[in-house]
């Protein structure tokens, strides 16, 4: 009886511990705690509307997002894989404006590349907006994001 008891008290230790791993607090924490796949893409300018949602026939969407993933690293870098899923590239990011902007760069995709609006960061949703210039026409675009599955 007296095992089950000091048993019951570490694991009760334990489990009061934070991990943030699988509790992420701050900006850098949740990008950080997993891969990203893109959900929704609305663009004004050169696009307009509802350019990708996932779920969505091949009729209701323009262009196919579906294998985009993003995953953050600790130590700044980022890697992106592209709308085939067969291409990736790394590149550089970081929080800035006291975080309310994610910079990304040296990615040599034009979407990627620049700084981005965050709108939401919590842990089930990271959305950021935008502007990035397409065959010399600017495109607004506001791009939500969700954890792979």
């Amino acid at each position: 009886m007296r095992y089950l008891y000091i048993l019951f008290c570490l694991s009760f230790l334990f489990s009061c511990q934070s991990d943030t791993s699988l509790n992420p607090q701050t900006k850098t924490e949740i990008l950080l705690s997993t891969t990203w796949q893109i959900q929704e893409v609305i663009a004004s300018g050169y696009l307009n509307g509802t350019v990708y949602q996932r779920g969505r026939t091949a009729e209701g969407s323009q262009y196919d997002m579906s294998k985009v993933r993003l995953t953050f690293k600790s130590d700044g870098t980022c890697i992106a894989i592209d709308n085939t899923g067969n291409n990736s590239a790394s590149g550089k990011w970081k929080l800035i404006n006291n975080d309310t902007q994610l910079q990304i760069s040296d990615t040599n995709y034009f979407v990627l590349d620049g700084i981005g609006n965050i709108e939401t960061l919590i842990k089930s949703e990271f959305t950021f907006s935008g502007t990035r210039t397409y065959k010399s026409t600017y495109v607004d675009a506001s791009v939500r994001m969700v954890p792979v599955p």
